[in-house]
């Protein structure tokens, strides 16, 4: 568009603007406007002098005009076409007006108007000189003189900064609050010794005061220089004992020390004296279960339940809950917060996750469908489809793939890993190893999908696909135990290439002597090359550590090849309560419980 085509533009939208306005004022008024008409000679005056209509006039002056000022064509010309750019994202041309009229009306308001613009458009040369008239407009105001102190702070003008930090001062309501808004500041500033000079010139004529012992004591933590935090904390609560703001310092101070046990104890002991405080007990709860104490952290989490609790905090319990597992209350604590409506697709996401890790696929596939918007969004959808799967619902699930939307490369892949697992349940095992391989073209380098699509080459036996997918992982990252160890224990399934399989799962024991997996291949082998008694030693610490339906098959066939035949029985019919249809152990009682 020519630069006149666009000035003609922006013209038509101000006089829909001013149309706007004055329509609205018609069909707002019509009513007064029948018992309270204007005067013949004020209407004839109005056109005569061609100004607005009085209803824009008004709304102008009101919102942004100082009371008395006068309002003319130009100055309103120029606030319309600062408010058009302004929704049109042109912040250039906004700020451009908002400043010029700010300088032309000595209106502070304008000046606000033309700082907000910059600070947006994070154009930090305008925002120094909008706020730098801002506060020559309004030397009064707190607000302003923080914003320009900043900038300064930012263009590394301390000196000058440090006479609008004295400012702040004296402004604020108390010196408390002051150094406190001071201290704001300064903790954008990263260089210690930049934040110890300009503090030091700031505090020096209160340097005996206890809050500005108690800044230099965050000043001194902030930078790890714990003596002198030691040292303030000392000054401070030696004279004021139970001073808080101290107290919560300390206790910041000994977590930084890694001493959380003390930590622990300082804020119980703070707590006595602040039950109500649910900022610290949250805090002391973190604490617990950083430190492992997780019964001690659920009593905390117990209390603060018994009480109204901003959503915020509900989030973090119910959290710090399914940290602890205790998965029942944690679902407690979602289900309130999902009452509140800014915090309802989060809450929904949570419950879904708890419902689908307690198994419990219906009321997960539910509490997903609740998720509509927010950051769980992607997840939640991915985890409708895992619902779907896992009751055996192959349609909704490819139905709900067909329509994924993803926004990056990573949420591809994460959909192309789904889907063939959706495929692999189905026992559509050729087609899931075809969009595992689609989704290699995109990561080649991925392991976990390079692992998973061998592993599903072994569905439909093609063992030389699997060992080449293995082989390149082992060669990429030769401590790869999961990747040994599969390679290893298939050989020995499906081979008779024992010796190869020994190798690899010995490589992989040694990486990780209790992985409970390479525990029972390793006795599977040993069985293979006829090494019954040893072979029991690798099961039954495997067996030991969790009992699964395969890991029993295998160590009562080798039970029984040692004549141990009641023993083996007995761990079979165990396995086979717990799991009455799992293959391999079927497949094993059958051959030997005939």
């Amino acid at each position: 568009m020519s630069a006149v085509g666009e000035k003609m533009s922006v013209i038509k939208f101000i006089l829909l603007f001013v149309l706007s306005l004055f329509m609205t004022n018609i069909l707002l008024g019509c009513a007064a406007s029948f018992s309270q008409k204007p005067s013949a000679k004020s209407a004839e005056k109005n056109t005569a002098n061609n100004q607005p209509h009085p209803a824009v006039h008004e709304k102008i002056r009101k919102t942004i005009v100082q009371p008395n000022q006068e309002l003319s064509k130009e100055l309103l010309y120029e606030l319309l076409l600062a408010e058009f750019a302004l929704q049109r994202s042109n912040y250039q041309l906004a700020y451009d007006k908002y400043y010029n009229a700010a300088k032309k009306t000595g209106d502070s308001r304008l000046a606000k108007k033309a700082t907000r613009v910059s600070l947006f458009a994070k154009n930090e040369a305008q925002t120094f000189k909008a706020v730098k008239l801002w506060s020559e407009l309004e030397p009064d105001n707190i607000d302003v003189q923080q914003i320009l102190a900043s900038t300064l702070i930012k263009k590394r003008q301390d000196e000058k900064a440090i006479i609008y930090l004295h400012k702040i001062i004296s402004l604020s309501s108390d010196f408390e609050d002051g150094i406190s808004r001071v201290i704001n500041i300064l903790d954008t500033i990263k260089e210690q010794d930049r934040v110890i000079r300009i503090f030091t010139q700031i505090s020096e004529p209160h340097k005996e005061k206890i809050v500005i012992k108690l800044y230099w004591a965050k000043i001194s933590l902030k930078y790890g220089d714990f003596k002198n935090t030691e040292k303030y904390l000392h000054e401070i609560l030696a004279a004021k004992p139970d001073y808080l703001k101290a107290l919560i310092v300390q206790v910041e101070l000994l977590k930084k020390q890694k001493k959380n046990h003390q930590a622990i104890q300082a804020l119980e002991k703070i707590i006595q004296n602040y039950p109500e405080n649910k900022v610290l007990r949250l805090e002391l709860i973190r604490l617990l279960v950083e430190n492992k104490s997780y019964k001690k952290g659920f009593e905390q989490v117990q209390i603060l339940a018994d009480s109204e609790l901003a959503p915020e905090v509900l989030f973090t319990i119910s959290l710090l809950s399914i940290e602890m597992d205790q998965l029942d209350a944690a679902k407690q604590y979602l289900e309130r917060l999902y009452t509140y409506k800014l915090y309802a697709n989060e809450a929904a996401y949570f419950i879904a996750q708890l419902e689908a890790e307690r198994k419990d696929y219906a009321q997960a596939e539910q509490w997903f469908k609740k998720v509509k918007h927010g950051k769980y969004t992607f997840e939640a959808y991915l985890g409708l489809v895992v619902a779907y799967s896992q009751q055996q619902k192959f349609e909704q699930a490819f139905k709900l793939l067909e329509h994924s939307n993803t926004n990056s490369n990573k949420q591809s892949i994460d959909v192309l890993q789904i889907k063939a697992e959706v495929y692999s349940q189905a026992k559509k095992y050729k087609k899931a190893y075809e969009i595992y391989t689609e989704a290699l073209d995109l990561a080649p380098d991925n392991s976990d999908l390079r692992y998973g699509r061998a592993m599903l080459a072994e569905k439909f036996d093609r063992i030389d696909l699997l060992e080449q997918d293995l082989l390149i992982i082992i060669k990429a990252n030769p401590q790869d135990n999961q990747a040994l160890n599969a390679l290893g224990y298939t050989l020995t399934e499906k081979t008779n290439r024992y010796q190869e399989a020994y190798q690899y799962i010995e490589q992989a024991l040694e990486i990780n002597p209790e992985d409970v997996a390479t525990l029972d291949s390793m006795g599977w082998i040993l069985h293979k090359l006829g090494k019954n008694k040893e072979a029991v030693k690798y099961l039954r610490k495997a067996y030991d550590k969790d009992p699964d339906p395969e890991i029993a098959a295998h160590l009562g066939e080798v039970l029984w090849s040692l004549g141990q035949t009641n023993e083996a029985k007995s761990i079979w019919l165990q396995a086979l309560k717990k799991d009455p249809e799992h293959q391999v152990l079927l497949s094993t009682t059958t051959r030997y419980l005939k």
